[in-house]
């Protein structure tokens, strides 16, 4: 009897581990403070998507296995997007010139239930998505918000989703400072410094130079972000 209950404790613990392991690395580019996410995203040009979450919620935990973990997602996520995730606690953070705890940002964004995902451009709210959906709808969510903000897109989301579309992101140079290219190289684990054209050029990876040639052959090459680091 004994016996049965150790291995049967043993599976537990072991089953506990797989589902922390794949919450823990769903998503290795993801950010856990909204003052750096958000301005990493200025400086890159981009969205933040904001994901609230917590570790009780079921949808939440299937978002982190079924969605989080899809290639296709992730590629576009960090092609396009610096996503953050806000779980409930009293972890602080500068935003917007404020501070807050995560607690209050909930508040803050009238989030009422999770998971609940927000869009944000520079200052200003996009949109907010509550609930699960899987990863294929969640990709063309993603992929029409950044076609509606940064491409003018006219169509309805319903018109949009019945159709087909491999949509990569619009490849940009976005010209910056030194300390703010610094700054993305310290925080996003996504961005890469280069002085050459790489063997492999990942056009989903935010690729630091200071060479305006390298610069626009990366961007015509398809890479979705480009910083190009002044001189002066």
């Amino acid at each position: 009897m004994l016996n049965r209950l150790r291995r049967f404790l043993v599976l537990v613990a072991f089953f506990t581990l797989s589902i922390s392991a794949v919450t823990a690395y769903a998503y290795e580019y993801e950010f856990r403070d909204l003052g750096t996410a958000h301005k990493v995203a200025n400086i890159e040009g981009k969205m933040v998507l904001i994901a609230f979450t917590s570790e009780s919620c079921y949808y939440c935990r299937l978002f982190d296995k079924e969605v989080l973990t899809n290639k296709q997602v992730q590629d576009f996520l960090r092609g396009n997007y610096i996503f953050v995730r806000i779980e409930p606690g009293n972890d602080k953070t500068s935003f917007l010139g404020k501070t807050y705890t995560n607690d209050e940002l909930f508040g803050a964004f009238g989030v009422r239930g999770t998971p609940t995902f927000v869009f944000l451009k520079d200052k200003t709210q996009i949109t907010q998505v509550p609930g699960y959906m899987p990863a294929e709808n969640f990709l063309k969510a993603l992929r029409f918000i950044v076609k509606v903000v940064e491409e003018n897109y006219k169509e309805s989301f319903e018109a949009y989703s019945k159709k087909k579309d491999d949509y990569k992101g619009r490849p940009t140079i976005v010209k910056i400072k030194q300390n703010d290219a610094q700054f993305v190289l310290n925080y996003d684990k996504n961005a890469k410094r280069v002085d050459s054209i790489p063997s492999n050029v990942d056009i989903n990876t935010v690729y630091v130079t200071t060479s305006v040639e390298i610069a626009n052959k990366l961007k015509e090459m398809g890479v979705v972000r480009v910083l190009l680091v002044e001189n002066r």
